[in-house]
């Protein structure tokens, strides 16, 4: 798939236009770096992410990386050692016989289908559509999903979400229905065409971002497929396709142009992805179609360079559930997602058929069903065998149209083959009703089998007050960003520092619902800096006032600034598999940094290579020094006053409280 001429002219002027062939120079550069010993490469400045942070190189020549290497040879085999590899031969044999191969897109698409052939459909029709299209896929005269999904924009339960599951249904298998089925399907959609929400909700609203691309890519397919309908907001088909295309249009040049609030989200980014999906594969008009190539080329580009092993990296905002490759409840749908794509790393195969009869599976199912391949290039920046690399981007605020204020969010990430770094500076938004309260700003995934793979950090702002259940201190699958937290990252370095004050600066600001979780604490805001990290690692050490942390060849250490306590038994339904570090200061801090075993050799020599590391604190100034391994010295001084963004007005359903079962 390429870009077309005809999509950037479309949406130009596109001031982020991804370009591919650029992309593919930087990613072939950053492989031949990695080849080359260290004193050779070149390294990217530092972005200054709204905060100030210098570096400064070192001065001796640094010591060289050790290749990959395969070594052959060796003594031969004796007869035990022959017998004990011929035993582990067979049952390593049986147990391949058994298990499924997940080790290709198409295999883990194809298993994902079949599983679902006979899945009961018994939930909303948000839940239950992309299942019903599953057994259209395995049986087109399935007659119990025909007649599900014939049925479901007059149930009780219809909303928005259905649109994208009967558009997808009707692309594919429009064929399987009966006339009378397709008039009624038709006679639902004529009676929904209105911008109010009486009688069942409409597909003309906006909503938040996920809510406008499901309604309007979703309308202007109903338009093309229904060329004589009678549409209750007395359009016609063609003026409702010419509406739908410049909502569109808008909405897709300003993602390009200043990026989106829902970022990367792990609820919320696979949302989208879908309906775009559908519009790019079934709408016959080639301008609408390059638009919707573009959107989905700009996804996946963000998607591939944000993942590692299936994990999405921070800053992402939206988090509604946390990312766990074994989920208990509800799983993460983006990274979900992921593992159609690209697997999870040595956790691909703990996926088990259950899961995607679970909700918030169904819109990867919808991927599944459109099968429309990422380029390869993508397919290779998403994968573990490049070297290491860092990028840049930011996102806006939310604005209805694309009209949101651009830099809210401003992102670096670093990514190398066995671990990644994500962190984020961010301008902040009073109200903050939309995506403030649920982002993740910072976190360090490495590559493990293991449930939970990632350390996070934060400042529990949002959810001091802790009298909703989710919404508490220790609540950390909402995600949480602070004003009062800000960050210097360079490569495998980080610094996080805190500046909390006593008072909160803006009180009452949010809507009643969101200032009641903090609101106990207006007068005395909670003074704590916390990161935590997955009770399952190999290895853990305190020494000279570090945290060492071990998972297989990747080593990491923490050093909180000021004093802390390790509390491994934290209640909290999402905490069980995690122990939170703890620095109850107004002004406080951690640093970080990443090795693996190639660099260091031993973990016991990564720990006393970082306890030799200089570390330079001044809590008048608020400056934080640290000359990490490779000689490389961060330095930050925390900005007070950093630019507000103005408020915007925030979807509607905000404004009115929430409506029931709507994200």
């Amino acid at each position: 798939m390429k870009l077309t001429l005809l999509a950037a002219l479309l949406l130009a002027p596109l001031a982020a236009l991804v370009n591919f062939q650029r992309l593919e120079t930087v990613l072939l550069q950053s492989a031949k770096q990695w080849n080359r010993p260290r004193n050779e490469r070149t390294t990217m400045d530092p972005a200054k992410q709204g905060v100030a942070m210098t570096e400064t190189k070192p001065k001796t020549k640094p010591q060289s990386l050790t290749r990959f290497r395969i070594v052959t040879g060796g003594s031969p085999m004796t007869t035990k050692t022959m017998m004990i590899s011929l035993v582990f031969l067979v049952l390593s044999t049986a147990s391949a016989l058994n298990a499924q191969d997940f080790s290709t897109y198409e295999g883990r698409r194809q298993w994902l289908l079949n599983s679902l052939k006979d899945v009961e459909l018994k939930d909303r029709g948000k839940h239950d559509l992309p299942r019903a299209c599953a057994r259209l896929w395995s049986n087109p005269k399935d007659a119990v999903a025909l007649e599900y999904i014939t049925n479901i924009l007059d149930h009780r339960s219809q909303s928005l979400f259905d649109f994208p599951g009967v558009a997808l249904a009707l692309g594919m298998f429009r064929d399987s229905f009966s006339p009378a089925q397709l008039a009624a399907i038709k006679a639902d959609l004529e009676r929904l065409a209105k911008p109010d929400k009486g009688g069942g909700a409409s597909f003309l609203g906006h909503g938040t971002e996920n809510h406008a691309l499901m309604m309007w890519c979703s309308g202007y397919l109903f338009g093309q497929w229904f060329p004589d309908a009678k549409w209750a907001n007395g359009m016609t088909s063609p003026q409702l396709m010419a509406d739908m295309k410049e909502r569109l249009r808008k909405t897709f040049r300003s993602v390009y142009q200043k990026g989106y609030t829902e970022l990367l989200s792990t609820t919320y980014d696979v949302v989208m992805i879908g309906p775009v999906t559908i519009l790019y594969k079934y709408a016959k008009d080639p301008e609408v179609r390059s638009m919707a190539e573009a959107y989905l080329l700009y996804k996946w580009s963000l998607a591939a360079l944000n993942n590692f092993e299936g994990h999405i990296i921070a800053p992402y905002s939206r988090q509604n559930i946390q990312q766990d490759t074994e989920p208990k409840g509800l799983p993460a749908g983006s990274a979900v997602c992921n593992w159609l794509w690209w697997g999870w790393g040595p956790a691909t195969q703990k996926v088990k058929a259950d899961l995607f009869r679970v909700n918030e599976t169904q819109y990867t199912v919808s991927v599944a069903l459109l099968d429309v391949p990422l380029p390869n290039l993508l397919n290779r920046a998403a994968g573990r065998f490049l070297g290491p690399f860092q990028h840049l981007a930011s996102a806006s605020t939310f604005g209805t149209y694309g009209t949101g204020a651009p830099h809210m969010m401003m992102r670096k990430v670093y990514r190398h083959p066995l671990f990644a770094i994500g962190t984020g500076n961010f301008r902040w938004v009073p109200g903050g009703d939309y995506a403030d309260h649920d982002a993740v700003s910072f976190n360090i995934v490495w590559s493990s089998a293991d449930r939970f793979n990632y350390l996070e950090c934060n400042h529990p702002y949002w959810y001091s007050d802790g009298e909703v259940p989710e919404r508490h201190p220790d609540a950390w699958s909402k995600g949480s960003i602070s004003p009062f937290q800000q960050t210097a990252h360079h490569e495998n370095t980080a610094i996080v520092l805190y500046n909390i004050p006593d008072k909160d600066p803006w009180p009452s600001r949010p809507s009643p619902d969101k200032w009641a979780w903090r609101d106990g604490h207006a007068e005395k805001l909670l003074a704590r800096g916390q990161f935590r990290y997955p009770k399952s690692v190999d290895e853990t050490v305190e020494k000279g006032g570090w945290i060492f942390l071990r998972e297989g060849k990747v080593y990491i250490a923490a050093k909180p600034l000021r004093n802390y306590c390790i509390q491994t038994n934290v209640t909290h339904k999402d905490m069980e598999g995690f122990n939170v570090v703890k620095s109850d200061f107004n002004r406080c801090g951690f640093v970080f940094e990443v090795g693996t075993e190639t660099e260091f050799g031993s973990f016991s020599s990564f720990q006393e290579r970082i306890m030799r590391n200089p570390v330079k604190v001044d809590w008048e100034k608020m400056t934080v020094s640290y000359t990490n391994s490779k000689k490389d010295v961060l330095e930050i001084q925390y900005q007070t006053g950093l630019p507000e963004v103005a408020e915007n007005p925030v979807p509607e359903h905000w404004a009115k409280g929430g409506i029931k079962g709507l994200a």
